[in-house]
């Protein structure tokens, strides 16, 4: 059974370091596609949004291959701060996947702040401020197309980790 599981989170508030985490646990069948690293391999730098329409193309066509491993785990690492970026982006996914889950981080704002400070390229205040005014909870949208939302509220991913039933030792994470 493969899986597409979204990331949905303020930049700095943890979903990078969950993806890294997933595939140090569960190294085999795990692909994760990442807005901020092909930023930085089209434009240079994970801030450059030049080459955006490309940057996209790329982030979905990279799902849809990783889509043909039948035991994979398609990890989707962006901000996905609206139900349109989450939902309309992934439209053309949803057929290609046994299971759809959705990951939103719901942080602390000054928790998000102090981690984003310890980012390699933090982002800048306002523009975080921005991300924080236009993020959005899951929706009615969300809980239609989507097979499972997850809320991770705190540093411990565990529960999140677990509610993914990847057949990993939750434990190894530690």
């Amino acid at each position: 059974m493969n899986k597409l599981v979204v990331l949905a989170g303020v930049p700095g508030s943890g979903k990078s370091y969950f993806s890294k985490t997933i595939k140090k646990i569960k190294s085999s069948h795990v692909y994760v596609v990442s807005s901020d690293q092909l930023r930085k391999e089209i434009g240079g730098t994970q801030s450059n949004l030049e080459n955006d329409e490309l940057m996209w193309k790329i982030f979905i066509g990279l799902a849809k291959t990783y889509s043909q491993d039948k035991d994979g785990v398609v990890i989707l690492d962006a901000t996905h701060i609206s139900p349109e970026l989450r939902v309309d982006r992934n439209k053309e996914l949803k057929p290609l996947f046994d299971e759809l889950v959705l990951v939103v981080w719901d942080i602390d704002k000054q928790v998000v702040c102090n981690q984003n400070l310890q980012r390699e390229y933090p982002i800048p205040p306002e523009a975080l401020e921005m991300f924080f005014c236009k993020f959005q909870k899951p929706t009615q949208v969300d809980k239609e197309f989507f097979d499972k939302i997850i809320t991770i509220n705190s540093s411990d991913i565990a529960p999140a980790i677990e509610a993914l039933k990847l057949d990993v030792d939750a434990n190894m994470y530690e």
